[in-house]
């Protein structure tokens, strides 16, 4: 275990998926310091939950400055409270990532599209799908972190698609609601976007995954962003991975 790393989660951005990244670096944590009975060290790690209806408010409103002032805010107890590591259980929360880094340079960032890149690579994939919020789908946060990487993606052509995927996202899944014909509607989109350009799609919000998966579409390989981004939060705080490993 690397006890140098204070691991702060920066979360509300909903409460879904804040509850997934606790839950899971924990199990992780379980599995890897077994026998149970022996004192082992549980992750020391920090949760804040900023107001998830404020940030939707002022994303929608494309406030992108707003947004990131909001979540800088966050970010600031958990640096108060001694944390020198920070995970935004979010994918769209990344766009604070330059205002945070600006203002904690010092500050260790286990950036959600650095593992996903990672993992890509791994794989040989160099060109993939992206599905997730607008801002995610739209904006250049996201998609210019991963072509650090080399990593190249396609995004829903149809602006309509994109607003449907995001409505799914804000209206259902960040109030853990789960729908069929949601499922259905993004699998649909997936599948016409990437066409015979890859085989692989990027479940670019961390919601989504929660919704739609492997099973669900065996034809073309999804990659799960928090799955992947908890995985290697895991390996960093266990002491597996070195987080220069994973940065461009």
């Amino acid at each position: 275990m690397n006890d140098n790393i204070n691991l702060g989660i920066l979360t509300g951005i909903s409460y879904v998926t804040g509850l997934d990244y606790y839950k899971s670096i924990n199990e992780h944590f379980m599995k890897a310091r077994k026998p149970v009975y022996e004192l082992n060290p549980n992750p020391n790690l920090v949760i804040v939950s900023v107001d998830c209806d404020k940030y939707v408010h002022l994303l929608k409103e494309r406030k992108f400055k707003e947004v990131s002032a909001h979540l800088l805010d966050g970010v600031t107890k958990l640096v108060n409270s001694g944390c020198n590591y920070l995970a935004i259980a979010s994918n769209t929360g990344h766009i604070c990532y330059e205002t945070v880094t600006r203002k904690y340079p010092k500050l260790n960032i286990i950036h959600i599209a650095d593992c996903i890149a990672h993992e890509l690579k791994q794989k040989s994939y160099y060109r993939v799908g992206l599905v997730g919020t607008q801002p995610t789908m739209e904006e250049n946060y996201f998609i210019d972190r991963l072509r650090l990487h080399g990593i190249n993606t396609i995004v829903p052509n149809n602006v309509k698609d994109r607003a449907k995927i995001y409505d799914v996202i804000c209206n259902e899944l960040s109030y853990n609601i789960f729908n069929d014909d949601s499922r259905k509607m993004i699998i649909g989109i997936i599948n016409n976007s990437i066409k015979s350009d890859t085989t692989a799609c990027i479940s670019g919000c961390t919601e989504i995954e929660l919704l739609v998966k492997q099973t669900d579409i065996p034809n073309v390989e999804l990659f799960p962003s928090a799955e992947i981004h908890i995985k290697y939060i895991s390996n960093l705080m266990l002491g597996r991975l070195n987080i220069l490993d994973i940065q461009p």
